[in-house]
């Protein structure tokens, strides 16, 4: 006699947590392949392999979308960031690991979508407001934790926040120069400029 073994139920709660995920990162890769300016909520169905329905019950907005879209790249880039600083060991320069990190989520394609939605989005006020304030929960965090390894490496407080405020704007500004270059031994030059004023930083 042959017993069938019962299917294990899978809770609602994981359900739909599977099924959300599935739609932010379709969303994304959207995004990402086309253009916020492009942007249809249907491709998003259609890229999850899943029906309007299904998609429209948990994102029932573009901008609902488009959130969820930056969820997954700032989550996704999170995941990075905590490897990172998770690796980094006292004998290694501080200022070399920060500008590791910032590399990995400003020279990707999570920032870029981000910014792409922050640009192309810009007069839609809803969307801009929380997507500020998505990015600024974000990557503040990031800051701040990076900063607090300067302190305990013996860093002045002021000098820490300044030369990690400095580093990231120096990374993420030349992001954005990459859209019309790529030339990155200009960008390679400033960075080893950098470490030496950052290291004269530190000895003041």
């Amino acid at each position: 006699m042959t017993v069938e073994k019962k299917k294990t139920r899978v809770p609602q709660a994981e359900r739909t947590a599977i099924m959300r995920e599935r739609l932010s990162k379709a969303a994304f890769e959207v995004i990402r392949d086309n253009g916020f300016a492009n942007f249809r909520t249907s491709a998003v169905a259609k890229k999850a392999g899943v029906s309007q329905g299904a998609q429209l019950h948990h994102y029932p907005t573009k901008n609902d979308l488009t959130l969820a879209a930056m969820e997954y790249a700032y989550e996704r880039s999170q995941q990075i960031f905590i490897k990172n600083i998770a690796a980094f060991s006292a004998d290694e320069d501080p200022v070399e690991a920060a500008i590791k990190d910032a590399e990995d989520f400003y020279l990707s394609e999570f920032f870029m979508v981000a910014l792409d939605i922050l640009i192309a989005g810009g007069k839609n006020e809803e969307l801009r407001e929380q997507q500020i304030k998505l990015a600024l929960n974000s990557r503040s965090a990031v800051e701040k934790a990076w900063i607090r390894k300067l302190i305990d490496l013996g860093w002045n407080a002021d000098a820490a926040e300044d030369t990690l405020q400095m580093t990231f704007c120096l990374v993420r500004g030349y992001a954005i120069k990459l859209l019309i270059t790529d030339n990155m031994a200009t960008y390679d030059k400033m960075m080893a400029t950098w470490k030496t004023l950052a290291a004269q930083i530190k000895a003041d």
